[in-house]
């Protein structure tokens, strides 16, 4: 969807949050912000994270030293109500 927007409209940047920001600037976030990431970049569209200071893990020096949550598969398949 999203890249058929910027081939259609003329948009100037797509905005994500993060769910944690490493003290170099790596960001992990939910699924779908990798891909906007690389759309971005592709059709040089600017990419910006929002993300309020308590994201921000100074302790996290990558991305790849951030924790992942991994939780169990029955609540894709699941609802609540």
């Amino acid at each position: 969807m999203a890249s058929s927007l910027l081939l259609q409209k003329p948009i100037t940047a797509i905005i994500v949050g993060a769910d944690r920001v490493a003290a170099n600037g790596d960001t992990a976030n939910k699924i779908g912000t990798y891909q906007l990431a690389i759309t971005a970049k592709h059709h040089g569209v600017l990419f910006i994270v929002a993300a309020p200071w308590t994201t921000i893990d100074l302790e996290t020096r990558t991305g790849g030293d951030i924790v992942i949550e991994e939780r169990a598969g029955i609540e894709v398949v699941q609802i609540r109500g």
